[in-house]
């Protein structure tokens, strides 16, 4: 199949009725700028041929146009001899696609039968068709679609290889391999067994017996426990039953019941001694406390004596001090007084000179002020003036716009110009210039494009009027100019270079504007109101009449400084001195009251310890009779302390009675428990025998042993054939790789002049399982394909399809080879043998090349193909 033309109508940017035709049987090379609809038309193709006109998928959808409208393909094929015409629309409305195909002019099927007739005619992707393999997206620069692709791979491979049906078999080889899968994955899946097939029924059958004999051989086991534990129960409860077993552990018990009275009664013979020392101990503490606080307390009244006399006399000496420092403060203050006022006079008199500097100071500051403030006034009006200015014109983002829709415009004229109908006059020697275009000389050997015609005049020969045809791109010139006259009319200008000026002007007004606002800054940092508070608050010159003729003149300011300093130093000294003797004269009083506090204190002192003791005869006596009293209480608690000491080594000890007791108690009690206990658990066993020797549990297991070795061994021959169809696959999948060189031969045979043009003496070898680039060996080196560079990768993917194209051809179905923009990644110098590779191909192949390298692409030669509008009436 080649294809002839292309129509699209709806399809996304091409609303109205678009067309390529003059497509060749060899190399064609459509060439455009980007946006111009390319990618578009690859689209429009894989739809035609690979979506049922019935869809409206994600794909479909995305060919509408913005402005809505039911996508329309149309192409002209040339297919075994004969010319068809394949029309394809869709429709929104589900279901109502339509799809026709003309053979000669003739309706030859519709609906169903056209769209399986282009199945037929060209398989898609995903049903192993050859056009995965030579119709490249754009940016595709590998083979990113493998997988859906590797059966087409193969089966291209093996209608071309006839020796690989010998060698390995080929397609019936493959039928073999697929049974021998197909044998496995009813037995198997990659986890282990499949369920449901037999060899998972005979696993689970296995492990089921397997679980039930371990069920059987616990429970027989158990069995068997359950007697021994019946004749142990047995034996126990013999031994507890005895008589004279029952007797010994009553007279233990007896025997600690009466230790434990003996002990108890001993603790309170030894409690009673106990109470008898701590009332010995109380009373002697109460006897030695009187004596020493009544030695205190005679002692506190000879110490309260002798400091009733110290603090008397040391009083007096601190009224005495506390009376001369007074003296001495009352004069001291008189002196401070006439000080201060000295200095206030001398501050008034240096104030009087300063106040007279300050106002001849302020005259000039004042003059300075007023400058600057009509500085800043004016600045500030300027301001104002400059941010009118500023305002005007068109700003830096509508000057961009304004610019890129001049560069729009530049751009869809020369579009036009490049479309529309051009003039290239040829001088002869010696007659240059001597035809005019619109009262011009043309010049020589220039191309002069007429978008919209012209006249041209031969003087003294004739007068040619040429006449323009639908150009391409004259819409698109007219939105063009249309958006660039809104963009100027927005912006109040007739032209750009006026919006240029006009914005070159409101740049220098900013500019002006920011230069003012800085030496505002400058003269009035603060701002003017500033500026005028500053001014109004300097000092003003005092009026006329305001000294009195009869004052005396002021000094000069360094006389009234140094007497200013002189009466502040004289003030200072009256004060340090005052204030020494004040802080003396406090001393001197807080000295006097604490001497006068200490002696109060002292005769308080003296007495509180009088008082207490209530004359000091009758406590020494009382001292005297308590000393005489100690002796013999002393022994009486020494007397105390020795009975209970005896008392204490000749008691038992009690907790190891009381263990005794309990242990006893508990002898008897555990006993009498484990006879209940034992009695209970024969009758619980002999139930649990009873039952276990009823359900015959031994003969059960003995059966399901036999069936278990039955199910063994039926997974046993499972498990065998499982192994033997797994060696099978292995060992054809061993025969199909040792003869796989042979099938990729063809391949190679094709690609190895193509991989030569490009690198001499290289060698790419092919994994022959997915039949793709496994790696390049160049210069000694080699190189993983996925490790090389995008450039390299991409030019090894083209001609690798190249190579598949040339077999497809060869195998009597040729198929058309499409790239859009594949050739992205690759250099000036290697382009040019990607041109040669094209080229050298093309002479049995319909190759389709879309590239926005318009400049680069000029050199591939081959048919020049355009998008050119459908002519209004044209089928």
């Amino acid at each position: 199949m080649k294809l002839c033309s292309i129509r699209l109508e709806n399809l996304r940017r091409f609303t109205d009725p678009v067309e390529i035709t003059g497509i060749g049987p060899g190399l064609n090379v459509l060439a455009a700028p980007n946006e111009q609809g390319k990618s578009t038309i690859f689209d429009a193709l894989h739809a035609l041929f690979f979506k049922d006109a019935k869809a409206w998928d994600k794909e479909i959808r995305g060919l509408v146009p913005h402005a809505g409208g039911d996508p329309r393909v149309e192409v002209e094929v040339d297919h075994e001899g004969a010319r068809y015409r394949i029309a394809k629309q869709f429709f929104k409305t589900s279901g109502k696609g339509e799809v026709r195909i003309w053979r000669e002019g003739t309706l030859l099927h519709q609906a169903d039968a056209a769209e399986a007739w282009l199945k037929a005619l060209i398989k898609p992707p995903k049903e192993d068709g050859p056009s995965g393999l030579l119709w490249v997206r754009q940016g595709v620069t590998s083979f990113e679609d493998a997988r859906e692709t590797l059966s087409a791979r193969r089966d291209l491979l093996s209608s071309v290889a006839g020796e690989v049906e010998m060698v390995t078999g080929g397609q019936r080889m493959d039928a073999i391999r697929r049974q021998v899968r197909e044998a496995l994955d009813q037995l198997v899946t990659t986890r282990g067994a499949r369920k449901g097939g037999a060899l998972d029924l005979a696993e689970r059958a296995v492990a089921d017996l397997v679980q039930r004999r371990d069920q059987l051989s616990a429970q027989v086991q158990e069995l068997r426990q359950l007697l021994d534990q019946r004749r142990a129960l047995q034996a126990e409860q013999a031994a507890l039953n005895d008589p004279e077993e029952r007797a010994e552990l009553q007279a233990r018990l007896e025997a600690a019941e009466a230790a434990m009275e003996a002990a108890n009664r001993h603790q309170e013979q030894l409690a009673q001694a106990s109470h008898a020392v701590q009332l010995a101990e109380t009373v002697l503490e109460n006897h030695q406390r009187k004596i020493a606080e009544l030695t205190a307390r005679l002692e506190e009244a000879s110490a309260a004596k002798a400091a009733v006399a110290e603090t008397s006399e040391v009083a007096a000496r601190a009224h005495v001090t506390f009376d001369a420092q007074e003296e001495k403060k009352r004069h001291l203050t008189e002196a401070a007084t006439q000080a201060r006022a000295g200095a206030k006079k001398a501050r008034a008199a240096l104030d009087a000179v300063l106040q007279a500097i300050s106002v001849a100071q302020a005259e000039g500051l004042r003059r300075d002020l007023s400058d600057r403030l009509k500085q800043a006034r004016a600045q500030a009006d300027q301001i104002d003036s400059l941010a009118k200015a500023a305002a005007c014109g068109p700003d830096e983002a509508v000057l961009r716009r304004i610019e890129a829709a001049r560069e729009a415009h530049n751009l869809a004229r020369r579009a036009q110009e490049a479309t529309a109908t051009a003039v290239t006059v040829h001088y002869q020697a010696g007659q240059e210039g001597g035809i005019h275009l619109d009262g011009a000389g043309v010049p020589d050997g220039k191309r002069l494009p007429l978008p919209g015609g012209g006249r041209l005049v031969v003087p003294g020969v004739a007068e040619i009027d040429i006449h323009p045809g639908q150009a391409g791109g004259a819409a698109a010139l007219e939105q063009a100019q249309a958006a660039l006259t809104q963009l100027l009319e927005q912006a109040g200008c007739t032209s750009v270079e006026e919006a240029r000026t006009r914005h070159k002007a409101r740049q220098e007004a900013q500019q002006q504007r920011q230069e003012a606002q800085t030496l505002l800054k400058v003269l009035a940092p603060d701002g003017i109101k500033a500026l005028i508070d500053q001014l109004e608050a300097l000092p003003q010159a005092p009026g006329a009449g305001a000294q009195d003729e009869s004052t005396t003149p002021l000094p000069d300011r360094a006389e009234a400084e140094a007497a200013f300093r002189a009466a502040e130093q004289e003030a200072e000294a009256a004060e340090n001195a005052l204030e020494a003797i004040r802080s003396a004269a406090a001393d001197s009083r807080l000295a006097m009251e604490n001497a006068s506090a200490r002696a109060d204190a002292a005769v308080q002192r003296l007495d509180r310890a009088l008082a207490v003791i209530e004359g000091q005869e009758q406590a020494a006596e009382a001292l005297q009779r308590l000393s005489e009293d100690l002796p013999a209480l002393q022994q009486n608690l020494s007397q105390a302390k020795a009975t209970e000491t005896a008392l204490r080594q000749a008691a038992p000890d009690p907790a190891q009675t009381r263990a005794i007791l309990q242990r006893a108690q508990s002898a008897q009690d555990a006993a009498r428990q484990r006879a209940q206990e034992v009695a209970r658990d024969l009758a619980v066993l002999e139930t649990r025998i009873a039952t276990h020797a009823s359900a015959a549990v031994e003969e059960e297991l003995a059966d399901t042993e036999g069936q278990l070795d039955r199910a063994q061994k039926r997974l046993a021959a499972v498990e065998f054939e499982v192994a033997v169809l797994r060696r099978l696959d292995a060992a054809l999948e061993r025969a199909r790789s040792e003869a796989q060189e042979h099938y990729v031969g063809p391949v190679m045979a094709e690609l190895r002049p193509l991989l030569r043009m490009l690198w001499p003496e290289a060698e790419l070898s092919v994994d022959a399982g997915k039949v793709l680039p496994e790696e390049l060996q160049r210069g000694g080196e080699t190189a993983a394909f996925d490790s090389l560079s995008g450039g390299t990768q991409e030019q090894i993917a083209l001609l690798v399809r190249l190579a598949f194209a040339r077999l497809l051809a060869r195998s009597g179905h040729p198929a058309p080879v499409i790239l859009d923009d594949a050739i992205v990644y690759t250099d000036d110098a290697r382009i040019e043998k990607i041109f040669d590779a094209l080229t050298m191909q093309a002479d049995e192949l319909q190759i389709l090349v879309f590239s926005c390298r318009q400049k680069a692409f000029r050199g591939l030669g081959g048919t020049q193909l355009t998008i050119r509008p459908v002519e209004a009436g044209s089928q």
